[in-house]
């Protein structure tokens, strides 16, 4: 017999786990992701010391009636910078599926998303901000 996997989510639903439980796995998965050596700590840092009036942190308003949060966005040029670690975007087919969906979604709504492994922000913080700065420039020239 094969095994099937569920996200969180799902496994509440079915009441497979109580929904108190699923809340706190996922507050301490957030909080793991927002440590000061984290990944996604070291880009919204980097971003920010970077571009401080333009680069907003944990952006919310992205895509109309959808309630996710962008890692680090620059609204003025409708650019999403979004940290991809293993722990939150590959372990689980549901992660995986959910950020295709949003980056669809901020697509139809006229906006880019730039993904960064976590090893690429730890190892070369320099190469991501040369990066975002020239996605930056192509989001200026076609606005």
């Amino acid at each position: 017999m094969a095994g099937v996997r569920l996200t969180e989510l799902e496994a509440v639903k079915l009441g497979l786990i109580p929904p108190g439980k699923a809340n706190a796995r996922l507050r301490n998965r957030y909080q793991r992701a927002m440590a000061a050596d984290a990944p996604q700590a070291i880009l919204q840092r980097i971003l920010t010391e970077k571009w401080p009036d333009i680069a907003m942190p944990e952006y919310q308003g992205a895509v109309p009636g959808r309630k996710f949060r962008i890692d680090v966005a620059f609204p003025e040029a409708r650019l999403a910078v979004e940290c991809d670690g293993w722990e939150h975007h590959g372990r689980y087919k549901g992660d995986f599926q959910r950020d295709r969906e949003r980056d669809r979604l901020m697509l139809l709504s006229g906006w880019r998303v730039l993904r960064f492994y976590a090893s690429e922000i730890k190892k070369s913080p320099v190469s991501v901000i040369e990066t975002v700065t020239s996605v930056l420039a192509i989001c200026t020239e076609n606005s």
